[in-house]
């Protein structure tokens, strides 16, 4: 399997410099390879060495020279021990009769093995002794002469044809009693063991096959349909007597006679049509054969001479007006090779690692495909409905293969793989007839990795894989050079994109199956494989979206159309993950679903810059919104086996929802309500609505509740009022108009949302008991206490604003006479409440807590009122302050220290 390897760095080299690049690519990489197989073997040796080396010395070893050499027989006093053993063990087992003692069962020394030959060696090996055979087995004297008089024969015809050195009448006729001797003579003498009689049978069939040939072709002495007659009792007479007597020798010596007779005459000025309907008997008797015989050499040797033939005529002389001649050939010789694939497996399985049997099932369409090109390169749509019709062809060979259960299974999925592959690419041919390479490149290297795995054979794999790197090569390259056409998805661009999209999932589905032969290395691959489709398909249709312009828009006005095709191909490209997931129990495509929240975040911000002029759900975000949650839900509940990322998904997933649901809010009131704090409200309270929906799910025993509780009751719910407090904090410097509404402290739109977020996070602390969160309750409960009071500052600060008329922003605000009074006396208050409930509760936290904040109340009073404040706000600040501190003292007395251990 090296060349497929060499052939793959080829193909890459031959990219990117050339016809050289091929060249040398194709050494370099056979090369290459073959170093990486002989590096194989030599580790597989050194593993072996330092196992022998690793085991422990045989006893004989170790032993002695008295171990292995005979004993002289044993004195009466050299028996007193053993009798004395036997005296103090009288109940021990006597030894069998004829047994051995340990020191004689010495385990014979381990022999080294060499490592087994590996493929390409076998090949190497099987070709080189089938050559050596031919030339030295049976008769080798006889078979070289048979050669060289074969070429012989006819250089003396094209000799004397340039030369009129005899009438042309008697040349033929010499050649053709020649012939006739020889197959008469060989047919006498078949009964040999040493083929004589095959081989003489097989130089005089061909010698006949060029001498009618010639009298027909150069001569005009035979007319054509006598010539054709002619040739068809010579194939079935040479089919006859390969048939008879079981020998394929003697088939591919008439086949190889036939096929060469027309090439060593030849003057260049014949007709193609005479050529190939002499072909096409030719194959005819291949065909016959295959019927009887399942000959694997046969059938590849007329492979080979036809279509190489065929396609050497067609680079030299092949014009467009050749066609009408030239396709019903190309045809029939598809048929006939795509025939005797199936009769051979009438006789026998198909073996897809060799070379004949490959090459008829996967070289017969591509190398007719290819020629095919050539050949309706000039004619729009010629490739399209030429893959359409062979795609056709194989989808009928599969199903007959189906109803006839003797046929292999191997050659019916073939079959079919291929029927798969050219109606895939009818599409892309359909619309653009140049750009097909790097599509047909990325589908052949899956189907030979999936061919590998079938062989369990590596180097097929790794040829596939590289395949499809070289397939996007040429894609881009190509891409690069031409670019896009003008017709939306309908181009080679996107459509090609696509298959390499395609072959790359099917190659990780293949790597993610059940099948031994997979190495670890490989399995890992799976999962670049599945990076590379899901990043070509989304390049696909981005890059599609993105040229875009919707005509009912127009080309002026901002919209956020595109923003939303690509929101619902993300969800609906993750909804059919979902499905594949569930149809072929791939869970590792399960995986690229993860990509959508990120996307639709990404696409959320990515919105027009007016986006507070429109509702997200405006310009198709009504449809592609709620497909891409929806698809986002079904892959959570799906991906269960992503025990990992999936509670961190669940957790953004309602984080996003919420924002999403709060975008959508303010959209839709800006035009009602523009710059007022109703906007800054709704960013608040469409998250705690949320937050509260979740909170309030009775017995939490639903999905995805039940299955995620952290993401959604524990961390998941600290995080979203962790998102909530920095929104208050963020808020709180704001006016916060309530316009049209008047502004009352504390019950204003936006004050009270804020009130709702302590509530609730204070609701929430007290239904901890089932999630991780519990051992941090009395911090969590501090947090909240400590942000309850920053948020009496800022409503404090607002209601400053519209009673004292002190302008934003913050700073000017705080620093203003009328906030300084206020925050000492709201201070002070606080500090009441606080030694209050712990004086009523016995709890002295509360309490010392209050005490400390009534000292920053006195320390704020004598540095920063004391000095800076104005006569009034100064008399106000102190007198309010000691009122209160008074009531303090009276009402919230120190609680005792023996009770403050006591709960709450």
């Amino acid at each position: 399997m090296q060349i497929l390897v060499g052939l793959a760095v080829a193909l890459i080299a031959g990219l990117v410099f050339g016809e050289a690049g091929f060249f040398f690519g194709a050494l370099a990489g056979i090369g290459g390879a073959y170093l990486w197989t002989l590096q194989r073997d030599l580790r597989r040796l050194e593993q072996r060495v330092e196992a022998l080396a690793g085991e422990p010395a045989p006893k004989a070893a170790t032993s002695t020279l008295l171990d292995v050499v005979p004993r002289p027989p044993a004195t009466d006093s050299s028996n007193a021990a053993p009798a004395a053993a036997e005296a103090a063990a009288p109940n021990a087992p006597a030894a069998a009769p004829g047994a051995t003692s340990a020191a004689d069962r010495v385990p014979p020394p381990r022999v080294w093995q060499p490592p087994p030959p590996t493929a390409f060696d076998l090949a190497v090996r099987r070709f080189a002794a089938r050559a050596l055979s031919f030339f030295t087995g049976g008769n080798p004297v006889v078979r070289i002469g048979v050669v060289v008089l074969f070429f012989g024969v006819a250089f003396l015809l094209r000799y004397a044809f340039e030369r009129d050195l005899l009438p042309i009448e008697l040349r033929l006729a010499g050649s053709a009693a020649g012939g006739i001797a020889l197959a008469a003579i060989g047919w006498r003498l078949r009964q040999r063991r040493d083929t004589y009689g095959l081989v003489l049978q097989g130089a005089g069939v061909g010698l006949l096959y060029l001498t009618v040939f010639a009298a027909a072709r150069l001569y005009d002495l035979v007319p054509l349909p006598a010539a054709f007659v002619m040739l068809v009792v010579l194939v079935a007479a040479s089919s006859l007597l390969a048939v008879l007597q079981n020998a394929q020798a003697l088939a591919i010596f008439s086949m190889a006679g036939g096929f060469l007779a027309p090439v060593l005459i030849s003057t260049g000025a014949g007709s193609h049509v005479a050529l190939f309907s002499y072909y096409a008997l030719l194959n005819a008797g291949i065909l016959v054969i295959a019927w009887y015989r399942a000959w694997r050499w046969l059938n590849w040797v007329g492979f080979v001479f036809t279509f190489a033939i065929g396609a050497t005529w067609g680079y030299q002389y092949y014009r467009p007006e050749f066609f009408a001649t030239t396709e019903p050939f190309l045809v029939l010789f598809f048929a006939y090779y795509l025939g005797v694939s199936v009769l051979f497996a009438r006789h026998r399985e198909v073996d897809l690692k060799g070379l004949v049997d490959g090459t008829l099932v996967f070289g017969t369409p591509i190398v007719a495909f290819a020629l095919q090109a050539a050949l309706v390169a000039d004619m729009p749509f010629g490739l399209a409905y030429s893959a359409l019709a062979a795609a056709a062809v194989y989808l009928a060979l599969v199903f007959w293969l189906r109803r006839r259960g003797d046929f292999s299974n191997l050659l019916g999925r073939s079959f079919l793989a291929l029927a798969i592959v050219f109606a895939t690419l009818a599409i892309p041919f359909a619309f653009d007839n140049q750009r097909w390479t790097g599509a047909i490149w990325a589908l052949e290297g899956a189907g030979l990795l999936w061919v590998g795995l079938r062989q369990r054979q590596l180097l097929p794999r790794v040829a596939g894989m590289l395949l499809q790197l070289a397939a996007a090569v040429a894609f881009l390259g190509d891409l690069l050079l031409s670019g896009h056409d003008d017709r939306l998805f309908f181009n080679s661009g996107f459509l090609g994109a696509v298959l390499i999209a395609l072959a790359g999932g099917c190659s990780s589905y293949l790597l993610a199956g059940p099948n031994a032969a997979i190495h670890r290395l490989e399995r890992a691959l799976r999962w670049l494989f599945l990076l590379w489709a899901t990043l070509w398909w989304y390049a696909a249709f981005l890059t599609e979206i993105d040229r875009y312009v919707p005509g009912w828009y127009g080309p002026l006005e901002p919209n956020n159309v595109n923003e939303h095709l690509g929101v619902l191909t993300a969800g609906l490209t993750t909804a059919a993950l979902v499905l594949l997931a569930a149809r072929l129990r791939w869970r590792e495509v399960l995986a690229p679903g993860f990509l959508l929240l990120p996307a639709l975040v990404v696409a959320l911000f990515g919105l027009d810059a007016g986006w507070a002029r429109k509702s997200p759900l405006a310009d198709l975000g009504w449809l592609a919104w709620p497909v891409a949650f929806a698809a986002l839900l079904w892959h959570l509940r799906r991906a269960s086996a992503f025990a990992r990322p999936l509670p961190f998904w669940h957790a953004g997933g309602w984080w996003f929802a919420a924002l999403f649901l709060a975008w959508t809010a303010v959209a839709l009131t800006h035009p009602l309500l523009p710059d007022t704090g109703w906007e800054a409200m709704l960013w608040g309270a469409v998250p705690l609505l949320v937050v509260v929906a979740l909170l309030g799910v009775k017995g939490h025993a639903r999905w995805p509740l039940s299955e995620q509780p952290e993401s959604y009751l524990g961390w998941g719910m600290a995080v979203m009022f962790g998102a909530l407090a920095l929104w208050l904090c963020v808020s709180g410097i704001q006016a916060g108009n309530p316009a049209p509404l008047p502004y009352l402290v504390l019950l204003n739109p936006l004050e009270l949302t804020q009130l709702g977020i302590l509530l609730v996070a204070w609701w929430w602390t007290r239904r901890l008991g089932n999630t991780g969160m519990m051992t941090y309750q009395r911090g969590l409960r501090i947090a909240i206490g400590a942000l309850a009071f920053g948020w009496l500052n800022l409503s404090a600060a607002r209601a400053v604003h519209y009673y004292a008329g002190v302008p934003y922003p913050i700073e000017r605000l705080a620093a203003s006479d009328a906030f300084q009074a206020t925050a000492s006396i709201l201070w002070t208050l606080t500090a009441l409440a606080l030694m209050g409930f712990g004086a009523r509760r016995d709890h002295r936290p509360a309490w010392i807590t209050g005490a400390l904040l009534l000292a920053v109340v006195i320390f704020k009073l004598f540095t920063v009122d004391l000095s800076n404040l104005n006569t009034v706000a100064r008399i106000v600040s102190f007198i309010t302050v000691g009122v209160l501190m008074l009531l303090i003292g009276y009402l919230a007395p120190l609680p005792p220290a023996k009770r403050s251990a006591q709960p709450t």
